[in-house]
């Protein structure tokens, strides 16, 4: 064999190395590149998952924040109404006709005399000629009420009121206290 031919087998033999040493390292590398994708797949479905969890929470969020707010404004809107019942239902008393008013002074008095048996009474300023008319006690004057009656006794330990504001708001109590078994 020749020494050409010996350089010639070396660089083939060569050659057939380095192309399968480059094969090799191909293969190798295309095995991190999959490893590689696999990982980033994982990583970009587990990212993915995270992200719909916290969508979900940030989307109970707020929706339980936009009912909490409804719910404060449907509250809102009911206290607000019912405070303008009670202001309507305090005018119309105040408008009652006046035979109506005497009638119900005349009960007034009846109840407040089985309390305080002697002392003054006061009444809202279109009561005054019933008030000053009745025997039961001294009128004391006028109070900026709708109707109805405050009592005092003589030695003014003791007073009853008997307003309509007064007598509303107790009933109203029992209204609101009623409406709140219903609901709840």
């Amino acid at each position: 064999m020749s020494l050409e031919q010996v350089i010639v087998d070396v660089r083939r033999d060569g050659d057939a190395r380095a192309q399968a040493i480059v094969a090799a390292a191909r293969k190798e590398a295309q095995g991190i590149l999959d490893a590689a994708r696999a990982q980033a797949k994982s990583l970009e479905q587990a990212r993915m998952a995270q992200a719909e969890k916290e969508s979900a929470a940030v989307t109970s969020q707020a929706a339980s924040r936009a009912e909490s707010e409804a719910r404060k404004a449907v509250l809102a809107a009911e206290a607000q109404l019912r405070s303008e019942l009670k202001a309507t239902v305090t005018k119309g008393l105040g408008d009652l006709p006046a035979k109506t008013r005497e009638k119900h002074l005349k009960t007034l008095v009846a109840k407040a005399h089985g309390i305080i048996p002697k002392g003054t009474v006061w009444g809202a300023s279109q009561d005054t000629a019933v008030l000053t008319g009745q025997k039961t006690y001294k009128h004391g004057g006028s109070l900026p009420i709708a109707g109805g009656i405050v009592v005092e006794s003589e030695d003014g330990m003791n007073r009853l009121d008997l307003s309509y504001e007064t007598i509303l708001d107790e009933a109203w109590r029992d209204v609101l206290k009623a409406e709140a078994k219903l609901f709840h």
